[in-house]
């Protein structure tokens, strides 16, 4: 049985697969991406990991996805957020000459849609968009059964496009960008304002009879207990879990991340007419209140008439998208 290996280059770590036919990984490996080396050094390791689990194996390609705007044809990144040093470098190239392998390279949100069209949430679909949520925000479109890339391989870029004209300053340069507002790190920066202001109005008000309901009788909420000095860092998971519990602090704050993601597919249902969106990345793991809220913002503000075909669902591949994306990167664009 043929196989083909795909790979997730992150700024932090790098997911390596080896993926059959069926898009089931069968073997893996995760590794350090030690971006800071530069890019040879890093991929160099990338490499041998392939040989290590290529070598009692038939593998037919690789297919590579890597944060940042990718050249297709060529194979080179361009302008990585999180890979300082590798802008201009051809990483496909370089792991077709260390492996001896066809090698195809894409957007890592690319790849991700890829592997939920073709495995996943998305199967079926000829018309699909997928948004990735984590500290950036991505997307990435499949249009009449074909993967969008744009002029310049460039389409698909959600996180950077705009909800708020006179919005909060992005770390791309612009203001009132989608990721500026649910980017995981802006998340948890919101949770620890609100658990602080929270924190404020208890002691302002802590003589005030409860019978009232006014602040004095406003339970502390359970992020309380993971913000401060000496307490474990706040994440998006802890947020999404009290969410997920009734916490009224972190729910607000869920369904107001909900909002904003439904926002922005409001824009892309009217630009790209899909017939089901997934949303995948760690943020995604907000669950249910999230896509509830996405889903109602959608249904209020959207063009939605009787009988349009519209689903907007979480990813079902989780983890391993963007490699089984990766995988299939030469069956869907072609030889290098």
């Amino acid at each position: 049985m043929p196989f083909d290996v795909g790979i997730d280059i992150g700024g932090t770590n790098t997911k390596i697969g080896v993926v059959d036919a069926q898009g089931r990984v069968v073997a893996r490996r995760r590794i350090a991406t030690q971006a800071g080396r530069g890019p040879r050094k890093a991929l160099d390791r990338v490499a041998e990991a392939v040989k290590l689990l290529a070598a009692t194996r038939r593998v037919r390609s690789l297919g590579v996805g890597i944060a940042g705007l990718v050249d297709t044809a060529t194979g080179v990144v361009r302008v990585p957020p999180n890979l300082p040093g590798w802008h201009g470098f051809a990483v496909g190239d370089f792991l077709a000459k260390a492996t001896g392998l066809e090698t195809r390279c894409t957007n890592d949100v690319n790849a991700v849609t890829l592997g939920e069209w073709l495995h996943g949430a998305g199967l079926g679909c000829r018309d699909l968009f997928c948004l990735t949520l984590g500290t950036g925000v991505g997307g990435g479109a499949i249009v009449a059964g074909k993967l969008l890339l744009g002029a310049n391989d460039a389409a698909g870029e959600l996180g950077h496009t705009v909800i708020f004209g006179n919005g909060l300053p992005c770390r791309c340069g612009g203001v009132g960008c989608l990721e500026r507002y649910v980017g995981s790190d802006y998340i948890v920066q919101r949770a620890r304002q609100r658990v602080r202001a929270q924190k404020q109005r208890v002691r302002s008000h802590r003589h005030q009879v409860e019978m009232f309901g006014g602040p004095g009788a406003e339970k502390p909420s359970v992020l309380v207990d993971l913000t401060g000095r000496g307490r474990p860092r706040l994440s998006v998971k802890e947020v999404g879990r009290a969410a997920r519990d009734g916490d009224p602090l972190a729910l607000e704050l869920v369904r107001e991340v909900g909002e904003y993601v439904g926002i922005a597919l409001v824009n892309v249902v009217a630009l790209l007419d899909p017939e089901r969106i997934v949303i995948g990345g760690g943020v995604s793991g907000l669950g249910p209140p999230l896509l509830d809220a996405a889903r109602r913002t959608v249904m209020r503000r959207g063009q939605i008439f009787t009988g349009r075909r519209l689903r907007i669902v979480l990813s079902q591949l989780g983890g391993d998208a963007g490699v089984i994306g990766a995988s299939r990167l030469a069956g869907q664009l072609g030889p290098a």
